[in-house]
């Protein structure tokens, strides 16, 4: 948990993207989506406290993005509770590999802000669902912002803004559907524990560090887990 959300303070998503897919093999994905929720939200409040000052234009995208994306979220967290802990797996790691595809194979594409608010409504959809259904939006809000070429600062800024929104309505959603047993609540609040010691440490290493040689890392990283993903389920 420390790590992947020293990732997440440090490029701005990346921690359940990164721990979900590393518990899943061992408790399943929505045990490993209820331990890690709470713990996402309070590095998210985090992280948009400290990037406050770099909103920049980013507020009209961001709005059709998070109104799209919570009825996203609601299907999503739904399925989660129905499904076979394999699908939903598979589906995580199909996730994660298209995104290390793209970030690999278009890195220097450029998404103009135009186009960017016409596709931010089916853009939060999307998210909202995979955030809801797997617990990983990441590679739907991170592409999606990434092919804009923000600023890190802003960045970090616009994907807490949709992480933060639809991790607080999938707990609730999860809370409503009975998911938050006594055990899995204690766990989500002690997981809360390493992110507040990372997640200023992080902070600091990414205002100062290049971020290719870590975003490197991180699809390593990706691949790996998704690779244990597919393990479990097979």
């Amino acid at each position: 948990m420390a790590f992947t959300f020293l990732v997440k303070s440090v490029v701005g998503f990346g921690g359940p993207l990164l721990a979900i897919p590393m518990l899943a093999p061992f408790v399943g994905v929505e045990h490993a989506v209820v331990v890690v929720s709470l713990g996402n939200i309070v590095a998210n409040l985090m992280l948009l406290w400290g990037n406050r000052d770099a909103a920049g234009t980013t507020l009209p995208l961001l709005v059709r993005v998070i109104s799209a994306g919570v009825v996203g979220v609601a299907g999503g967290t739904y399925l989660l509770t129905i499904l076979d802990d394999r699908i939903l797996s598979i589906a995580l790691a199909v996730s994660v590999f298209v995104y290390i595809v793209l970030a690999l194979a278009r890195p220097d594409v450029r998404l103009s802000r135009e186009r960017g608010l016409r596709i931010a409504a089916p853009v939060g959809v999307l998210g909202g669902f995979m955030h809801g259904a797997t617990g990983n939006s990441g590679a739907v809000f991170g592409t999606y912002l990434h092919a804009l070429q923000l600023p890190r600062r802003e960045f970090v800024f616009a994907v807490t803004i949709p992480f933060l929104v639809f991790g607080t309505v999938q707990v609730f959603t999860l809370a409503g559907l009975g998911s938050f047993g006594s055990s899995r609540l204690g766990q989500a609040l002690l997981a809360i524990l390493p992110v507040l010691l990372v997640t200023p440490m992080g902070a600091r290493i990414g205002d100062r560090l290049k971020s290719q040689t870590f975003s490197r890392l991180v699809l390593a990283l990706l691949a790996l887990s998704g690779v244990f993903l597919i393990a479990s389920a097979v």
